[in-house]
């Protein structure tokens, strides 16, 4: 039984986005030199121009919490620096409630795992339709946190994930509140197949295909009153989920899957041992770790 199918049994408790290089000096008319890359800026108009300058420069820094930073030793690492994000959703009830979570710097893969990548690693490649550049698929949780391992990673929390999904947004999606098949793989244009990593648009951050193509295991298990509890921490920083349990959750939907998985609160859960056609990974690390 395939997660849309699943997840449809529980959907009844849905609540229903000079120059130099011949770049010539002018003059003005008090045969001043004007920089063709500076502007002077005289009066009360010249000062408002400024302010509104560095209003908005700063309003793009606070906005832009990474800049492609990679580890020289894992080039497809991007640092995602510490903040803090509103977490969960009320479009479905195990997305519940809204709630404020902070989370320290931490590396995050640009990618999902590729089937050449994991098999470099593990010896092995259980995906079915075998294409180096897919995402690797039909790996248990155990498969996907021991590979993490061996490469000096772990898998993500669910609050990490959500966190470098979004973005910095609050809508259902990242790029906003309506599916956009140019951000992700799913039901309506994935042609009923897995894709090459990679080949959607990626979101503010660099990180591509968090939405659709495969499902993503994360390190959590799943508490059904987990958030609840977070949500009295207010924030909750670094929440790590439940210490045992019998489900692990999974993120972002696949490629067989209808827009409403997709979306950035969206959550399932399996049992650590289940391998599908539709559910990968990908890595993190902290930043000691990779020795930033």
């Amino acid at each position: 039984m395939g997660v849309s199918q699943t997840f449809r049994k529980i959907k009844s408790f849905k609540k229903e986005k000079s120059g130099v290089d011949g770049v010539r000096e002018k003059k003005n008319p008090n045969n001043e030199f004007l920089n063709p890359c500076f502007v002077q800026l005289n009066g009360a108009r010249g000062m408002f121009w400024l302010f509104l300058f560095f209003y908005i420069w700063g309003f793009i820094s606070n906005e832009i919490v990474f800049a492609e930073a990679r580890h020289p030793a894992k080039p497809n690492m991007i640092l995602l620096e510490s903040g803090c994000f509103q977490m969960g959703s009320e479009e479905f009830v195990t997305e519940e409630p809204v709630h404020n979570v902070c989370v320290s710097s931490f590396y995050l893969g640009k990618f999902e795992v590729t089937q050449e990548s994991f098999e470099s690693v593990m010896g092995f490649n259980p995906s079915a339709g075998k294409k180096k550049n897919w995402p690797v698929v039909n790996v248990s949780w155990i498969d996907a946190d021991q590979y993490c391992r061996k490469q000096g990673g772990r898998l993500p929390s669910e609050s990490e994930w959500e966190y470098a999904n979004r973005a910095g947004t609050k809508t259902s999606y990242f790029w906003g509140s309506d599916m956009n098949g140019d951000y992700a793989w799913f039901k309506e244009n994935s042609l009923g197949t897995l894709h090459a990593a990679g080949e959607q648009k990626p979101n503010l951050w660099g990180l591509h295909d968090m939405n659709g193509n495969v499902w993503e295991w994360v390190a959590d298990w799943y508490r059904e009153d987990f958030y609840e509890r977070s949500a009295l921490m207010d924030p909750d920083t670094n929440p790590q989920g439940p210490p045992a349990g019998q489900f692990l959750l999974i993120r972002g939907g696949s490629f067989k899957d209808d827009p409403f998985f997709l979306r950035s609160a969206s959550r399932f859960w399996y049992e650590p041992t289940v391998k599908a056609d539709d559910i990968g990974f990908r890595c993190a690390a902290d930043p000691i770790a990779l020795g930033k």
